[in-house]
């Protein structure tokens, strides 16, 4: 699993490219934004925290499935409408659901044991949203094929290298945003560099998913 300078220019034009991706992704964060309204996802001591939570374990399943799937289409050459793909996403949805609970559950396990198990339980389970929306994978199946894909410390590693800068410059990003301005623009900037990082991130892993299929 190697990716090139080449396929990273490819990997961030890709939303643009095809704007179908791009919308979805502006819309999750849309979501999540005014999800997040009420309370921050952080504040836990918000008795209105729950909103934000719900919010994200409830979309995230289906709107990863769904880009994931428009993604295929697209990298394959074989595009496919957004009602197609929700068409496809909608019957994964309880395995995609399932999965992230117990990912989550593991990644939790493994920060609470130690901060460095967490993060490598998370980036081996890094494909499962693939193995299960393209392969058609069980949850657990799905699951098991990502740590399959992701053996020893090399390729996870590699995960880290390669997600790192995205995380890193969207937090950056929005700190500076809010540091320097605020109201609507502020806010509408820290959606479009959320809505950038969800695309990214998954094009990205979507991308490695395909390669390794391919070879």
């Amino acid at each position: 699993m190697i990716v090139k300078p080449l396929q990273i220019s490819q990997i961030l034009l890709f939303p643009f490219r095809h704007l179908a991706l791009l919308w979805l992704a502006v819309c999750f964060s849309v979501i999540l934004y005014l999800g997040n309204s009420p309370a921050s996802i952080y504040d836990i001591q918000d008795p209105y925290w729950v909103i934000p939570i719900a919010t994200l374990i409830l979309l995230s399943p289906l709107w990863h499935g769904l880009f994931i799937l428009l993604m295929n289409g697209y990298y394959s050459k074989s595009p496919i409408s957004i009602t197609e793909a929700l068409s496809q996403a909608i019957p994964l949805y309880t395995r995609l659901f399932v999965g992230e609970i117990l990912v989550n559950l593991l990644v939790i396990g493994g920060a609470l044991l130690f901060f460095v198990p967490g993060v490598y339980f998370g980036l081996r389970s890094s494909f499962y949203k693939q193995a299960i929306s393209i392969g058609g994978s069980t949850t657990l199946a799905g699951i098991k094929d990502s740590f399959t894909r992701t053996p020893g410390w090399r390729i996870p590693s590699m995960l880290l290298l390669l997600l790192s800068p995205f995380y890193a410059l969207a937090f950056l990003f929005s700190y500076f945003v809010s540091a320097i301005t605020s109201g609507i623009v502020g806010e509408a900037l820290v959606v479009l560099v959320s809505a950038l990082m969800f695309a990214w991130t998954n094009t990205l892993l979507t991308v490695i998913y395909l390669s390794q299929e391919t070879h």
